[in-house]
């Protein structure tokens, strides 16, 4: 790791500008303006206009051609903003019903970004296509953004001769807020030839971070409470027939009234949840496993999971704190706020099925039991840019079991800007656990995972090293591990262009390395890998990713064999009604169950689009896992996914998900097949109604006649209505 970082060092420290963000007061307006679906703007005349934009996407040099006028006051509840969108271009704007939180058809979009706490850290976007169709997510500097983060506001959109109107009303109980100024910046995307964008105030990719770049706006009413209370009571129905055991199980029926709270005042947001339906109505589909060592995630979509949850989402060489940990709570209490100094969240659950987590350790007889579950965070801020240091505590005990059974951990997280160009990340967690054995022993373990990770951009330039190290005996009860017992190095250098004009629209180069070792020193893998990538001007894209690596390993013992990959794709994104993409890699490998040196192979194939109220998505997938010695095949599997979706009027939506997977080699054959559809009704984030049917079909190879059968069918619903006051 000295090498790398000691290069990283010692690279040339470029000028770049210090942020500079303008500061500007919005007015406070007597009463709301309308909200009414159309273009007139009349009641929005005591609002502060805001006109002055500048290009960001591809890049930031060169003239706006979308002139864009906003209109932003304080309202006696909610923020309002109302954004004139022309185009000398009408006919060329991408706009068409479509489902919340969705932009398969790439829609052109204006939006708000805020940062109500002023502090720097996080940002919670507010984006509306042309037909007033809403997006809403979480971003931060380092993580990026999260789109399954939900707000309670309210959009309106309608096209006109020259462009479209949009506007938006975000109520303040909807906002963790604090007294002093905001951060606020209004984005507008244009996808033509290129995917453009345009910002005010301007922004400029020679200072390396975003939300301080974003105004700073005074006069915002904290001491209006707004509506501080948030119910969303719910009801729930399944009718199910599991058949993979039995074939003539008979349908069991499962009904199940629940309820969430929120309360949220200046400073504190308390929540609660009791016997939560946390079964979403889109379908997990498990990513195709083809010679995998390492652990399926699967990302967090439950609503109580996502709010104020960045801290602790905080990551370092593993999660720390993993929401989906928490199986199947009987209930959820949540608690977030902040000061001058600091932000802080605390939950605390109870899991119905948290043994489940013990079955993997041989515990029989504990599967059942409960868990109950807490996490607190806080993050000290050391500057205006979001870097601060953080604290993390997780603690989960087994109800019912042995004396004391379960697990805790702890760790620090450092997030530091040095000056305009570096910034540095580093992480140190201890874990112990107790879990019961299944002869009746009680197993103790303690571990520990670091990592340090230095960055350096420009606006063309960037590298990185990083360092991290997890032991073998490290249990993150209440976390997600990936691979333990070893240490591992990484480092990369790139350089990347973004043209506003011209043939391309933008192109990267990166060259990495990486050293992969066994916790006690012994060698693992080590590679050298290169990516690149170009897009023209037409929305044509191209990339390449090859990697060579000097060994590899399999069942934990290393095999001195020169593994390599080569990955090839491209996509075309000029349509929103039609759009696609490919790639395919051809590599050399071991296969993991022999050690046997082994050729891999896949392509995939993705089309998707929105046509008026259609959008689509379909995938395609194969790989192939042949032995290198004397070709014989060890695997094929094939994969195919489709959902389809029909945003109708009134918020009314129809849904369809479907894959099928099939496993076919000479040491594994099977097929699993997956159906859903429902209707469901939508007016909002939190108000929600929906009623489908769905199936799965498989086929067993073990089974003594092999053949395709239903293992489980059955209806659902739900009702969930939010009520604000």
């Amino acid at each position: 790791m000295r090498l790398p970082a000691l290069a990283l060092l010692s690279l040339p420290v470029l000028a770049s500008q210090a942020p500079n963000p303008p500061h500007l007061a919005i007015p406070r307006l007597a009463q709301a303006p309308s909200m009414a679906r159309d273009a007139d703007l009349s009641t929005w005349k005591d609002a502060l206009v805001i006109t002055e934009f500048g290009m960001i996407m591809p890049d930031d040099q060169g003239v706006n051609r979308w002139p864009t006028i906003v209109h932003a006051g304080w309202g006696p509840d909610a923020l309002y903003v109302a954004i004139e969108a022309k185009d000398p271009e009408p006919s060329k704007i991408h706009a068409a019903r479509h489902m919340r939180d969705t932009n398969q058809g790439d829609f052109d979009f204006v939006g708000v970004d805020l940062d109500s706490s002023g502090k720097g850290q996080s940002i919670v976007r507010f984006f509306v296509t042309p037909l007033g169709g809403q997006i809403d997510e979480i971003m931060t500097d380092s993580a990026g953004e999260n789109a399954s983060y939900d707000c309670l506001w309210d959009s309106t959109g309608v096209l006109t001769p020259d462009g479209y109107v949009v506007k938006m009303r975000i109520p303040y109980s909807s906002l963790r807020r604090r007294p002093g100024d905001w951060a606020f910046r209004i984005l507008r995307i244009i996808p033509r030839e290129r995917r453009y964008g345009i910002s005010w105030p301007r922004m400029s990719k020679d200072v390396q971070c975003d939300i301080c770049q974003m105004a700073r706006v005074s006069g915002a009413p904290v001491d209006k409470p707004g509506s501080p209370f948030l119910i969303i009571p719910f009801a729930t129905y399944n009718r199910t027939q599991s058949l993979e055991a039995d074939p003539a199980a008979r349908p069991e029926s499962k009904a199940r009234l629940g309820m969430d709270v929120r309360y949220a005042t200046t400073a504190l947001t308390f929540e609660g949840t009791y016997r939560p339906d946390f079964a979403t109505a889109d379908a997990d589909v498990d990513p195709l496993q083809i010679n995998s060592r390492f652990k399926v995630f699967y990302p967090e979509r439950r609503p109580f999971f996502l709010e104020g949850m960045d801290l602790l989402g905080v990551q370092g060489a593993q999660r720390q704190f993993f929401s989906r940990s928490i199986q199947s709570p009987l209930y959820g209490l949540k608690a977030s706020g902040q000061s001058s100094l600091a932000s802080w969240t605390l939950l605390h659950a109870k899991d119905e099925d948290g043994g489940l987590m013990l079955g993997a350790n041989g515990a029989s007889g504990l599967e059942g039991l409960a868990t109950r579950d807490t996490a607190a965070s806080v993050k000290f801020q050391t500057d205006s840019r979001g870097s601060g240091f953080s604290l993390l505590g997780t603690d989960k005990r087994l109800q019912g079991g042995p004396d004391r059974t379960g697990g805790q951990s702890g760790g620090i997280y450092l997030d530091q800007y040095l000056g305009s160009e570096f910034h540095f990340i580093g992480s140190a967690v201890g874990a112990t656990s107790r879990l019961p054995q299944a002869d009746g022993t009680v197993a103790s373990r303690r571990g520990t995972t670091t990592s340090a990770e230095l960055d350096w951009n420009t606006r063309s330039w960037t590298a990185w090293a990083l360092t991290q190290a997890t032991s073998p005996d490290l249990t993150l009860l209440s976390g997600f591990t990936d691979l333990q017992g070893y240490r591992r190095d990484n480092a990369g250098f790139g350089w990347r262009g973004n043209w506003n004009d011209g043939r391309l629209s933008s192109a990267n180069a990166t060259l990495r390395w990486r050293r992969l070792t066994w916790w006690n020193g012994d060698p693992m893998d080590r590679a050298l890998g290169l990516d690149l990538w170009v897009e023209t001007s037409g929305r044509h894209s191209f990339f390449l990713n090859w990697d060579a690596a000097g060994r590899t390993w399999a069942e934990d013992r290393v095999r001195s064999v020169a593994a390599r990959s080569l990955t090839l794709g491209g996509n075309w994104r000029r349509l929103s009604a039609v759009r696609f993409g490919w790639n395919a890699t051809r590599g050399r490998t071991l296969d993991l169950a022999t050690g046997d040196p082994a050729k891999a192979t896949s392509a995939q194939l993705f089309l998707y689009g929105t046509v008026a109220s259609v959008s689509y998505n379909l995938t395609a997938l194969q790989a192939n896992l042949d032995r290198e010695e004397d070709g014989a095949r060890l695997i094929r599997a094939r994969e195919l996914t489709a959902t389809g979706s029909w945003q109708l009027p009134a918020s009314f939506y129809v849904k369809t998900q479907a894959f099928v997977v099939r496993y076919d080699g000479t040491l594994a054959e099977g097929v699993d097949k997956f159906l859903k559809a429902f209707l469901g009704w939508q007016p909002n984030a939190f108000t929600n109604a929906y009623v489908g049917w769905s199936g799965q079909r498989r086929r067993d190879p073990l089974a003594i006649v092999p053949s395709e059968r239903m293992v489980e069918r059955g209806v659902f619903a739900k009702l969930a209505y939010a009520m604000q006051f």
